[in-house]
């Protein structure tokens, strides 16, 4: 296995770690290493990794207005949010726009990275579980201190209904003109805000919800 990876960050001490880091285990090549926003679109044309390490805080773009570019114009490309700001709607911004991973630099150790690497690579998201506990808890004190169901947005409540009606991630795709990698972020998201373990959960949310 050999995977191309990109590192989009303002600190060169940062990138030059990363690099260390991930170039250690053998089977990585950094094919791309990027300090500003314009610089990685540039460099995009001339070099597709498979995964692209981004922070969120770009000196001319932000993490998500790039991460959807990133998706929109290169949907192959697999991205890893790395981020120093742990607040979780940042973490709710970043896979809604189409990362598939977030790791806070505050938390993240070499193993912790290695890990989100190889688990996006395979197709599988991957959350910090520092941040993943903390928007859970956040979402649902707010629920219960409201006395509602957590807030669901309009495309979530569209990719529920999907799942309810047992539609594959593909065929949702399909269906609301959307790539597989967000439904696939919706369905994450859903997942912590039900607090759902599973799809057969999901679907049990839906029918509380009374979309079904």
């Amino acid at each position: 296995m050999s995977i191309k990876l990109a590192i989009a960050d303002d600190h060169l001490l940062i990138i030059s770690s990363l690099k260390n880091t991930v170039q250690a285990a053998g089977y990585i090549e950094v094919c791309g290493t990027y300090t500003s926003g314009d610089a990685l679109i540039k460099g995009l044309k001339h070099s597709e990794p498979d995964i692209l390490l981004l922070d969120y805080h770009l000196p001319d773009q932000n993490g998500a207005q790039l991460a959807r570019y990133v998706t929109y114009h290169y949907p192959k490309i697999k991205i890893l949010a790395l981020t120093g700001f742990d607040k979780p709607g940042l973490a709710t911004e970043m896979m809604e726009s189409g990362c598939m991973g977030y790791l806070l630099k505050s938390t993240a150790n070499t193993d912790m990275i290695m890990d989100a690497i190889n688990r996006i690579y395979d197709g599988h998201l991957y959350m910090d579980k520092s941040i993943q506990e903390k928007y859970a808890s956040t979402i649902r004190r707010k629920a219960a201190e409201e006395n509602v169901r957590p807030k669901l947005t309009n495309r979530e409540l569209e990719v529920l209904q999907g799942i309810a009606a047992e539609l594959s991630s593909q065929e949702i795709a399909e269906k609301l003109y959307i790539s597989k990698r967000t439904v696939d972020n919706h369905r994450n998201s859903l997942m912590i805000k039900s607090g759902a373990k599973n799809t057969v959960g999901l679907i049990k949310f839906a029918i509380e919800l009374k979309l079904v």
